[in-house]
């Protein structure tokens, strides 16, 4: 599955999320890898069940990943199952690529007390035939075969940004999450890939993920030069 175009939307000079330090470096002095990164597990949703639809296509889908790249899970797991381990691949591959970076990069697990560096979240979703964007559902039913993930980089100095919520108007439906709208005032990156992904999709996704930050803080020194 290619890559969707990446897009960082918003205010990448705002000083509502870019705040500016008491006492900056240079930007010559400045290097994007002294900047700590905490990766958040990305957002993904399971249905307690299969529903007959996704159940049915489920040999098809073992069949392709057998002769194919290794996948994140095996087709035949409940949906809980399944978005763990894609959440749980998604989090340790990040953060490895981040380490061969140079980033002082750690997985995200519960609240933290940090107010300096980066952190990264994200939240799988999907079009509905109105294509609306609805949160991703595991097991739901949806007739899709591609999801997107919305990634997000945030400044822990503003930890108050969001990176969705809920649409005032929502069209409950078993097949998917709720309908969200996502933060434009962010920078914010789109991909699409497989619902069943091979771990190869996402090494690619997570190597840009990489890139778009070291991009991002090339050309916003000041935000975190200390």
């Amino acid at each position: 599955m290619l890559l969707a175009l990446f897009v960082f939307c918003g205010g990448l000079s705002s000083g509502v999320f870019w705040p500016a330090h008491a006492n900056p470096q240079s930007p010559q002095d400045f290097s994007p890898t002294s900047v700590p990164v905490l990766v958040s597990d990305f957002e993904l949703f399971s249905s307690a069940t299969s529903s007959p639809d996704s159940s049915s296509s489920d040999s098809s889908k073992k069949s392709v990943a057998k002769d194919g790249p290794p996948t994140v899970f095996d087709p035949s797991d409940a949906p809980t199952l399944q978005a763990r381990r894609l959440m749980d691949f998604f989090s340790t591959t990040l953060v490895q690529d981040l380490k061969k970076s140079g980033y002082p990069a750690t997985h995200q697990q519960g609240p933290t007390q940090q107010d300096k560096g980066v952190q990264i979240r994200g939240v799988f979703a999907e079009p509905d035939a109105k294509n609306r964007i609805r949160r991703a559902m595991l097991g739901g039913g949806s007739p899709g075969v591609t999801m997107l993930l919305y990634v997000g980089i945030f400044n822990l100095a503003r930890p108050d940004q969001l990176l969705y919520q809920p649409a005032t108007e929502q069209n409950p439906d078993a097949r998917y999450g709720p309908i969200i709208t996502m933060n434009n005032y962010i920078p914010l990156a789109k991909f699409e890939l497989s619902k069943n992904p091979s771990e190869q999709e996402v090494q690619k996704i997570c190597i840009q993920i990489v890139e778009n930050l070291s991009n991002l803080l090339r050309t916003n020194p000041a935000a975190f030069a200390q």
